[in-house]
Formats: C-alpha cells, structure tokens, sequence
C-alpha cells in the first residue's frame, strides 16, 4: 500500500491542533498527524543598554540627576515575534490523500502539498 505525506501550514499551533484532530476523526487511512510548530528568529539584544534619566534628590532644587544604566533583559520582545506559525504533516493512505487535503483546506491550512 502507498502512503502520501502532506505537510500543511496554519496561522497558529492551536489551529494546527484542530485539524490534526479533525483528520484523525473523519478520514480513514490517516497513519499519523504531527504538528510542528515554526517561529520567527528572535534578534539578540546583545550590546544594547537602556538609560533612565532620574532625578539624583527630590528635595533638592537644582537640576542635578544621575544617569542609572541597566540591560534590556532577553525575555522582552516586540509582540510581532511572539506569533508563530505551525506546521502539520499528515501521513495517510494515497487513496485517502484528496479527502484528507480537502478537511485541511476546510479547517484553514495554507501551502497544503502533497509528496
């Protein structure tokens, strides 16, 4: 018997989830379903320091002020790198590789192929 694999992409792992439920319940011949999850390169922030200019003495009226250096910490990040992408590849029968490629399409995929 022939098998086919079709790698499909989502626009979030949670969707990705659904459809490889989905295929397991309703196509027959769907050997395995795995979803892969795919982020974007987060940039280092090495080299790169964030200043607070604070006053040095609230009770003091001149406008002396001491500059207080600390690092960016590598947990923040620009919320456009927190969204990541999934990837699910399905391995089925060849008889039931159109069924399965349909409920992907049904269930959001984008760039389903088949190999």
């Amino acid at each position: 018997m022939e098998l086919k694999n079709l790698y499909a992409e989502f626009e979030s792992e949670d969707l990705a989830e659904l459809a490889a439920g989905r295929l397991r319940r309703t196509v027959k011949g769907i050997r395995q379903a795995s979803v892969h999850r795919v982020g974007m390169a987060l940039d280092s922030h090495t080299d790169r320091q964030q200043y607070t200019i604070l006053p040095a003495n609230m009770r003091m009226m001149n406008y002396a002020t001491a500059v207080m250096v600390s690092e960016i910490s590598d947990d923040i990040h620009p919320e456009p790198y927190y969204r990541r992408t999934a990837q699910l590849l399905a391995i089925c029968d060849a008889d039931a590789a159109d069924h399965a490629a349909a409920v992907l399409h049904a269930a959001g995929a984008f760039h389903v192929r088949r190999s």
